[in-house]
């Protein structure tokens, strides 16, 4: 029983001290980013407006106007 307890504690102790270690890395490539263009925020996208649409549809019960998809925000 006392020897669970001190593996218990042992590997706890070891687990903490590894919680807040960086990633290892091979030092060949550096870690791939997501290059995301640059957009303007103010303008919605296509999937965003048909999300709303549905949404609209879903609280009103109303059909969304197809013509507002296609309108530049």
């Amino acid at each position: 029983m006392a020897l669970q307890a001190a593996l218990l504690i042992l590997a706890g102790a070891l687990l903490a001290g590894c919680a807040n270690s960086q990633p290892l890395s091979s030092g060949f490539v550096a870690p791939a980013q997501a290059a995301e263009p640059e957009r303007d925020p103010s303008k919605k996208t296509m999937a965003s407006k048909v999300l709303s649409a549905i949404a609209l549809e879903r609280v009103t019960g109303r059909k969304p106007d197809p013509a507002r998809l296609n309108e530049l925000n």
